[in-house]
C-alpha cells in the first residue's frame, strides 16, 4: 500500500476507533461486561489489529479509490473548460459592443442627415449621412439576430450550479465514498473488535 494511502487509512481508523469508544452501543456493552480493558489497552489493541480491521471494509475503499481517481482525472478537463469559458467571454463581450455601438452610430448618422437636409441646398450631403446610417442600422439588427439565437443555445446547454450539480459532481461522489467506508470501518471493523475485547479477558488487563 502507497504511503499516502497508508497514512490515510490509518487516520481514518483512528478517527473511527474514539467514534466507536464515545458511542452509546460501546458504553452499554461496557457497563454489562464484569471486566473492561481500559481505553488504552483497547486502542493498542486496535492498533496492533490494524490490518484485520481494516480488511473488513476493504470493497468500500476500493469504490473510495476509484471514486477519487475518477475526480483528479476530471478536474484537469474542467479547467480546461473553464478557460476556454473565459476566452469565450472576450468574444461575448465583443459581440455584445457591436450592435450596440451600431445602433448609436446609425442613431447619430441618420440625425445628422436629417438636420442637414433642413439647414443645407446640398442635397447630397444629408444623403450620404443618411445612406450611412442606414448601413449602420442594418448592420446592428444583424448583429443582435446571431447574438439572441447564441444566447439561447447556451442556455438549452448550461451545465447545472453547484445547488443543482450538487453530490452527482465528481467531488461529491467522492465524499460519499469515503463516508461508506469510514461506516463500514466502523460498523463491520472497529465495533465488532471492540465489543469483542470485552469478552476477553487478558492478564495484561488485570494487571
Amino acid at each position: 500500500m502507497p504511503h499516502a494511502e497508508m497514512s490515510e487509512s490509518s487516520a481514518a481508523l483512528e478517527r473511527t476507533l474514539e467514534q466507536a469508544l464515545r458511542s452509546r452501543e460501546f458504553r452499554d456493552a461496557a457497563g454489562r461486561s464484569g471486566h473492561v480493558p481500559n481505553a488504552v489497552q483497547l486502542r493498542t489493541r486496535a492498533r496492533g489489529a490494524r490490518r484485520a480491521i481494516l480488511a473488513k471494509a476493504d470493497e468500500e475503499h476500493s469504490r473510495y479509490l476509484r471514486a477519487r481517481a475518477v475526480a483528479a482525472a476530471y478536474r484537469p478537463r474542467r479547467r480546461c473548460a473553464d478557460a476556454a469559458c473565459r476566452t469565450g467571454g472576450g468574444a461575448a463581450l465583443l459581440c455584445t459592443l457591436v450592435p450596440v455601438l451600431s445602433a448609436v452610430t446609425a442613431e447619430v448618422l441618420l440625425l445628422t442627415g436629417l438636420a442637414l437636409a433642413a439647414f443645407t441646398e446640398r442635397q447630397y450631403l444629408p444623403e450620404a449621412f443618411m445612406t450611412v446610417g442606414l448601413i449602420a442600422a442594418t448592420v446592428a439588427v444583424g448583429s443582435v439576430l446571431p447574438n439572441l439565437a447564441r444566447l439561447s443555445a447556451r442556455a438549452r446547454h448550461r451545465h447545472p450550479g453547484p445547488v443543482a450539480a450538487g453530490r452527482h459532481t465528481p467531488d461529491g461522489t467522492v465524499e460519499q465514498a469515503r463516508a461508506a467506508w469510514h461506516m463500514a470501518l466502523l460498523e463491520r471493523g472497529v465495533m465488532p473488535f471492540l465489543l469483542g475485547c470485552l469478552t476477553e479477558v487478558r492478564p495484561e488487563d488485570t494487571g
